[in-house]
C-alpha cells in the first residue's frame, strides 16, 4: 500500500527565508547532558518560524527503559514554533545560540521541503544511535545533501584525534554517577580515536565545525548570536559521589579486617556484598554487550574485572575453590590495567 501524505505539500518560501542551526547548552537531566541541535526555518514574508528537532522521544513508550538500553527506542522528527522552543529552554535555564546559514534560496527551499516531507511521513522515525545517528548527525547529513556545493570543513581546529571517551568527559563531569555508569558501560569502540566528522555527534562540535566551514572560500555561517541567555548558576555535584562511596567502603573494610575482635560473619558479609554488587554489574554488562543494538556498549573489557561469576561467589562461597577463583579473578582484573586507556 502506497503511503499518502496527510497534509498539503510544503509551501514555496520567499527569497527572504533563512535556515539557522540552533545549539542548546547541556542541561541537568541525563538525556540533556550533551546539549542539543535543531534547525530553525524562518520566513518573515509568510509568517513562518518553525524549529525542527530530531531529538524527540516519547516517555510513554511501552517498556521505555528496556528499549532505550537495548537501542530499540524510536526517536522522531518534530516541529514546534520558534517561540515555544525558546520558552522551554529559557525555563530550564539553558542557553541557545543561533547560526544563520548563508544558503541560496533554492537550497533553503530544498532543505525545508525535505524537513516537511519527512515530518509528515513514516521516515520521521529512526533508531537512535548515540555516536552515529542522533539529533546532530541527522542535521549535518541533511545540510550536506541539500547544498549545491560541498562544504569545506576545517579539521585543523582539533590538535589531536580524541577518543569518544575523551570527548564525553567534560560533559559528564557535573554528573559523577552518570559518568561512572557510562565509563563502565561503554566498551572498546569508545576508546577508538575519532575522525573529524565522527565528532559531530556532539552539538557543540557541530556548531564549531560549521563556524569554520566554507563554501567556495566564503563562510557558511552568515551570522551568529545568542537567542536565549541562561540565568547565572553554579551547578556542582552534591551529595554522595562514587569516589566518596568508594573511599568510605575502603576505610570500613580496613577497619573490619584490622579489627582483631571482628566477628567472622561481618568479614563474610563484607566480602559477599562486594562480590554480589560486582557480579550483578557483570551480568548487566554481559547482557548489554550481547543483546544491545548500541555499538558503543559492545566488546566491553570491564567484564574482565566485573565477572558475572562474582555473583555466585557472593551468594555461595566455598573454601574449597575460593583461592583458585581469587587467582583467576586477580589475573583477569590485572589484564584490564594492561589495556590502553584514554
Amino acid at each position: 500500500m502506497t503511503w499518502m501524505p496527510s497534509v498539503a505539500s510544503p509551501v514555496r518560501l520567499s527569497p527572504a527565508a533563512q535556515i539557522s542551526l540552533l545549539t542548546c547548552a547541556p542541561g541537568a537531566e541525563t538525556y540533556a547532558l550533551f546539549g542539543h541541535s535543531a534547525l530553525r526555518v524562518s520566513d518573515p514574508a509568510l509568517g513562518l518560524d518553525q524549529v525542527y528537532n530530531y531529538g524527540t522521544f516519547d516517555f510513554q513508550t511501552p517498556h521505555f527503559y528496556w528499549r532505550f538500553l537495548r537501542g530499540d527506542l524510536r526517536y522522531f522528527l518534530s516541529a514546534v514554533p520558534f517561540t515555544t522552543f525558546c520558552r522551554g529552554y529559557a525555563q530550564e535555564g539553558r542557553a541557545v545560540s543561533e547560526q544563520v546559514l548563508a544558503l541560496q534560496p533554492e537550497e533553503v527551499q530544498r532543505l525545508y521541503t525535505q524537513l516537511e516531507t519527512t515530518l509528515h511521513s513514516p521516515a520521521k522515525y529512526y533508531r537512535y544511535q548515540f555516536f552515529a545517528d542522533n539529533c546532530s548527525t541527522r542535521l549535518f547529513a541533511l545540510l550536506t545533501s541539500s547544498v549545491n556545493e560541498p562544504l569545506q570543513l576545517d579539521s585543523t581546529q582539533q590538535a589531536s584525534p580524541p577518543t569518544y571517551r575523551q570527548l564525553l568527559a567534560p560533559y559528564l563531569a557535573p554528573a559523577p554517577w552518570v559518568q561512572l555508569g557510562m565509563n563502565i558501560g561503554l566498551g572498546l569502540p569508545t576508546d577508538r580515536p575519532t575522525t573529524f566528522r565522527q565528532r559531530l555527534f556532539l552539538p557543540v562540535e557541530l556548531q564549531q565545525a560549521l563556524a569554520h566551514a566554507t563554501r567556495q572560500a566564503q563562510p557558511l555561517v552568515a551570522q551568529q548570536r545568542q537567542i536565549v541567555v541562561p540565568a547565572n548558576s553554579s551547578a556542582s555535584p552534591t551529595g554522595l559521589t562514587p569516589m566518596g562511596l568508594l573511599l568510605g567502603w575502603v576505610v570500613l573494610s580496613i577497619l573490619i579486617w584490622q579489627w582483631l575482635s571482628s566477628p567472622a560473619w561481618l568479614l563474610r558479609m563484607n566480602a559477599r556484598v562486594l562480590f554480589t554488587v560486582t557480579g550483578l554489574l557483570g551480568c548487566l554488562l554481559t547482557g548489554l554487550s550481547l543483546g544491545s543494538l548500541h555499538t558503543p556498549v559492545q566488546a566491553n573489557y570491564q567484564i574482565l574485572w566485573l565477572l558475572p561469576s562474582h555473583l555466585l561467589v557472593g551468594l555461595v562461597r566455598s573454601r574449597a575453590w575460593w583461592r583458585y577463583y581469587a587467582v583467576v579473578a586477580i589475573v583477569c582484573s590485572s589484564s584490564v590495567a594492561c589495556l590502553p586507556h584514554n
